[in-house]
C-alpha cells in the first residue's frame, strides 16, 4: 500500500468513525463550552466577592488574589480544551501514542512555530512566582502604559488612560515598570521668578504641605510628609525660573491625585501671597520702513 492509499484509508476510518461517534463528540464540545462559560461566571463572580470582602487597606492581598484567580481559571480552561481534543481523537481512532513520544512532540512543536508560545508561557510562569505586578497594577511595557486588567500565563492585558486594550504575549516582556508596586511617589517641580526670595518660597511650601497633611481625604493616603527635595535646595536654575522639586511618598495609585492636588495647592497659596511663577513672554517689534516711491 502506498501512501496515498494508506491516507485514503486513513481518512475514511476517521469519517467512519465520526458518522458513529459523532453524538459522543458533540456532547464533549457541548460539556467543554459550558465548562468554559462556567469558569467565566465563577471568576467573574469571585472576583465580585473579593472586591466586596477584601478592605482597600489589603490592596496587596487583593490585587494577588485577583491574579492568582485570572491565571487559574485560564489554566483549567487549557487543560480542558487539551482533555476534550484527546477524547476526540481518541473517538475519532486517531492514534495519539506516536505524537506522545518526545521526538514527536518535538517535531510537531517546531513545525507549528510553537516556540513562541512555549516562550509566552515560561515568561509567564516567570511573571506570576516573581511578582512582576498584579492584576490593577499600572505598569510600562514596551513603551506602552496602562492598568493590568488580565494576565495568564500566555498574554498580559493593559487598558490605557483612552480605554484602549492592550494585549501583549508574555515572552515579549524584558523589561516592565510597575507604578503601583507597594508604594510611589508624587512629584512636582514649580517655578519661581528670580526676583522671588527662596527663603520665604520655601517657607510658603512648608504651610502648604502643612494644609495638605491635615486634610482628611489626604492624610490617609500619603505615607511621609511632602518636602523639597535636597533638603530645601533648589533643583535647577532655568532660563525664566528657579525650579524646586517636590517629592511625597503616598499609596499607589494615588500618586497622580496628590501631584495635582498639590499643584493646585501652590499656585492658589502664591497667587494669596504674591510669589510670582514666571511664564514664557515674547516682545515683537515692528519696523516700518516707509513706503518705496518710484
Amino acid at each position: 500500500m502506498n501512501g496515498e492509499e494508506f491516507q485514503d484509508v486513513l481518512t475514511g476510518n476517521i469519517v467512519h468513525n465520526f458518522l458513529q461517534n459523532w453524538i459522543s463528540i458533540a456532547i464533549i464540545i457541548v460539556v467543554l463550552v459550558i465548562v468554559v462559560i462556567l469558569l467565566k461566571i465563577i471568576s467573574t463572580k469571585a472576583k465580585a466577592i473579593f472586591e466586596r470582602k477584601i478592605s482597600d487597606e489589603r490592596l496587596e492581598i487583593k490585587k494577588r488574589t485577583f491574579t492568582f484567580t485570572s491565571v487559574l481559571t485560564s489554566l483549567v480552561i487549557v487543560i480542558s480544551v487539551i482533555i476534550s481534543l484527546l477524547i476526540i481523537s481518541m473517538q475519532l481512532g486517531i492514534n495519539i501514542t506516536p505524537l506522545l513520544a518526545g521526538a514527536g512532540v518535538l517535531g510537531i512543536v517546531i513545525g507549528f512555530g510553537a516556540q513562541s508560545l512555549i516562550k509566552d508561557l515560561i515568561n509567564g510562569t516567570y511573571i506570576l512566582f516573581e511578582q512582576w505586578f498584579q492584576i490593577n497594577d499600572i505598569v510600562t511595557v514596551n513603551g506602552t502604559s496602562g492598568v493590568v486588567e488580565r494576565f495568564n500565563l500566555r498574554t498580559t492585558v493593559l487598558r490605557d488612560l483612552e480605554g484602549v486594550a492592550h494585549y501583549i504575549p508574555n515572552g515579549e516582556i524584558s523589561i516592565l515598570s510597575n507604578r503601583t508596586q507597594l508604594w510611589a511617589r508624587a512629584l512636582v517641580e514649580v517655578g519661581v521668578h528670580y526676583k522671588e526670595n527662596t527663603d520665604r518660597v520655601l517657607k510658603v511650601l512648608e504651610e502648604v504641605f502643612d494644609e495638605l497633611m491635615a486634610d482628611e481625604d489626604f492624610k490617609c493616603i500619603i505615607l511621609e510628609r511632602p518636602q523639597v527635595l535636597g533638603k530645601g535646595g533648589v533643583d535647577d536654575l532655568g532660563d525664566s525660573a528657579v525650579t524646586f522639586k517636590i517629592i511625597c511618598k503616598v499609596e499607589p495609585p494615588n500618586q497622580w491625585d496628590v501631584s495635582r492636588q498639590l499643584r493646585k495647592r501652590i499656585k492658589d497659596k502664591f497667587d494669596q501671597v504674591g510669589i510670582e511663577i514666571p511664564y514664557p513672554c515674547r516682545n515683537v517689534y515692528m519696523r516700518d520702513e516707509g513706503k518705496i516711491e518710484k
